[in-house]
């Protein structure tokens, strides 16, 4: 009877992991596609650019946007991670 138990049990552990679905990394697709959508003009130089342009006046309710918009430059514009994911592959 122990040996019934043990085999149903592992033949449970065989079937949980043959049926598991491999998961695909699609973080290098995501980073290049959002730098490829959200960094306005191709680089960082070109996005802070776009935003100095957009807010000459930095101060009073401008600040805001500005700063959101130099920080979106900041983040959307960094190929650093991607570069070192494109390295590792």
């Amino acid at each position: 009877m122990k040996r019934f138990i043990l085999l149903i049990v592992l033949g449970f552990v065989m079937f949980l992991s043959t049926s598991c679905e491999k998961r695909e990394d699609k973080t290098l697709e995501r980073n290049l596609f959002t730098f490829i959508v959200s960094c306005t003009g191709g680089s960082l130089d070109a996005c802070n650019s776009g935003c100095a342009a957009a807010y000459p006046d930095i101060t009073g309710a401008n600040y805001t946007a500005a700063s959101t918009c130099f920080s979106n430059c900041s983040t959307n514009c960094n190929l650093s991670g991607t570069i070192l994911l494109l390295t590792n592959k």
